[in-house]
């Protein structure tokens, strides 16, 4: 799984706790996924979390990653060009 140096970070995920934050950011480290661990930006919560951004190109493999290490999403954005954040599916659709 190479990450893609060229492209923005510009997905972010939101997991259930910081632990599983610390948890991604290992196992995406390993699999040479490009990242960062961000706060959850405003547009999309209040709270004071933490949150992991990454290349929307490596979705799949970001996927992979935290399926592997059994570590659930609860949240997935993708940042619009405008500075939004639409709401993407955390389950793939199977069908």
């Amino acid at each position: 799984m190479a990450a893609h140096e060229s492209s923005a970070l510009d997905a972010v995920v939101i997991l259930g706790s910081i632990h599983f934050v610390l948890k991604a950011e290992e196992r995406l480290k390993k699999a040479g996924i490009r990242h960062d661990v961000i706060p959850v930006p405003r547009r999309i919560g209040s709270d004071c979390g933490m949150a992991i951004a990454f290349a929307m190109a490596d979705l799949a493999a970001v996927r992979a990653v935290l399926a592997k290490a059994a570590i659930a999403i609860a949240r997935l954005y993708h940042k619009e060009p405008g500075g939004g954040y639409s709401e993407l599916p955390t389950i793939m659709d199977e069908s």
